[in-house]
């Protein structure tokens, strides 16, 4: 079944660098991604690859997984479901590609994700990525909600304060000044989409028992001439296999402004 942006979800899109699109899946279809996020953490969890660590007990257990569609075949038709390119195809204004997925379980007591911009880890040019983040449980700032920082998406890649931060993704980059921060609500079912180089991250989580699961796929579009990441398993809409020339001096832009701050 099609999804196509509405105006008003367009409109907001193209103003803020996100949109909410409400209802994108039912409430059968998360709690099927959630059983198979669940089996391929248990074969963590029996394989020995999740240790749980003393000093952070729920962090530790349940850390992100990393292209989960590539153990489960649900996983994988998530990644290339319709509803999801059409989006991005219509965001994009081209064909698009999934260049991977990844699950987030958010414990109580989990830390916030720093702000960062999706395209300084995956390196796409030319161009940006589109993300499609699935919220598998409500969302809100008290459990770890999405924030974003509007208008960012028109800056270009930000160095990073911090390039080996532990962060999920490696990096920290501050909120420039005059910007503000918007914190986003989801609830279950629910999706959102938002480029590579809009500044974003999430709140800590501070319930006692509220998870705040979520899977993502990344998205490049066809005109891609190269890539940081996955350059030899990229996805159509029909689950082929494309391949992109590896982008190995994405990050070397950013070499001057790390010197300086040493």
């Amino acid at each position: 079944m099609t999804r196509w942006m509405t105006t008003d979800e367009r409109a907001f899109f193209d103003t803020n660098g996100y949109a909410v699109i409400q209802g994108l899946y039912t409430r059968q279809e998360t709690e099927k991604m959630k059983q198979e996020l669940d089996k391929i953490w248990l074969d963590g969890i029996v394989a020995g690859s999740i240790v749980q660590q003393p000093k952070r007990p729920l962090d530790s257990l349940f850390p992100p997984l990393r292209d989960v569609h590539l153990t489960s075949e649900y996983l994988l038709g998530v990644m290339t479901d319709p509803r999801q390119f059409d989006l991005v195809e219509q965001i994009i204004g081209e064909e698009a590609l999934a260049i991977g997925t990844g699950c987030f379980f958010k414990p109580p007591g989990a830390a916030a994700l720093p702000f960062h911009q999706d395209n300084y880890d995956i390196g796409v040019y030319p161009g940006t990525t589109c993300a499609v983040w699935i919220s598998l449980d409500d969302t809100d700032p008290d459990n770890g909600g999405l924030r974003f920082v509007p208008g960012t998406q028109h800056l270009g890649l930000l160095p990073p304060k911090i390039p080996g931060h532990a962060s999920v993704y490696g990096q920290a980059v501050p909120v420039p000044r005059g910007y503000e921060v918007a914190h986003v609500r989801t609830r279950q079912g629910d999706a959102v989409v938002f480029g590579g180089n809009i500044l974003h991250g999430s709140n800590p989580n501070v319930t006692k028992h509220r998870f705040r699961r979520a899977f993502v796929t990344h998205f490049a579009g066809a005109g891609t001439e190269k890539i940081m990441v996955h350059h030899l398993d990229l996805r159509n809409r029909r689950g082929e296999l494309m391949q992109r020339r590896m982008n190995r001096y994405h990050k070397l832009q950013f070499i001057d402004e790390f010197q300086r701050r040493k």
